[in-house]
């Protein structure tokens, strides 16, 4: 997973450097010049393809069937499209819901999170992947939420600590500035991310699919064995 996050990562990310991309005392990210502005979408694209190659893999290693990562990764950009779409769906529906008081908001996100897992594994379209998500939460979602959370809290702490190490060696050591520094921290932490995000979703999603539907390793590698 981590191999394939650094793989898909890198180009777009060397094309956000030679943009000259910073981060801005306002935490917003600006770019000098046009390659910027296309790298760092493209960026956005390769790591979601990445996370959403990373389901399977880690749906695989549950059933011993030995996903590989180019296999994985033809699969993800096989599906790109529908990948974007969802992921679109997701970002907007769950904004929706936090601007209206927040609550509706982390309902929405929990709600909603098991949608990269079905797409892959089960191979269903966009929608169909975010009501899937939805069915399979419910009744689960306080339980889901405070897994979430404590997921978040982890991934902040550590997380955190790479990312303050990375500033401050990319800062003290190469003497870049603090929005460079700040920048390359930041995207380098999402890459890392990547197979712990996905790993976490997709135990989750699939614990949720063995208590609710009895799923069993054979079942699931027949799905799996299905997106040849």
């Amino acid at each position: 997973m981590m191999m394939i996050a650094l793989i898909w990562g890198v180009i777009p990310f060397a094309i956000t450097l030679f943009g000259d991309c910073t981060v801005r005392s306002t935490q917003d990210i600006a770019c000098g010049n046009f390659l910027g502005w296309i790298g760092l979408p493209l960026f956005w694209i390769m790591i979601t393809a990445a996370t959403f190659a990373s389901y399977l893999i880690a749906a695989g290693a549950y059933t011993d069937l030995a996903f590989d990562r180019r296999r994985a990764a033809r699969l993800a950009i096989g599906k790109i499209v529908p990948i974007v779409a969802a992921t679109i769906v997701f970002y907007i529906v769950a904004g929706i819901g936090f601007v209206l008081l927040i609550v509706p908001g982390i309902i929405m996100v929990v709600s909603l999170g098991m949608y990269g897992p079905a797409l892959m594994v089960e191979r269903v379209g966009p929608m169909a992947s975010l009501g899937r998500s939805w069915r399979l939460v419910s009744g689960e979602r306080w339980r889901l939420f405070l897994a979430g959370l404590l997921m978040l809290i982890i991934s902040i702490i550590v997380f955190g600590i790479i990312g303050l190490v990375l500033y401050f060696l990319i800062a003290g050591l190469f003497g870049a500035s603090d929005g460079f520094a700040s920048y390359l921290s930041r995207q380098i932490v999402t890459l890392l991310t990547i197979p712990m995000s996905a790993a976490f979703a997709t135990v989750v999603y699939l614990d949720l699919r063995v208590r609710k539907e009895g799923l069993d390793k054979e079942g699931l590698a027949v799905q799996l064995s299905g997106g040849n």
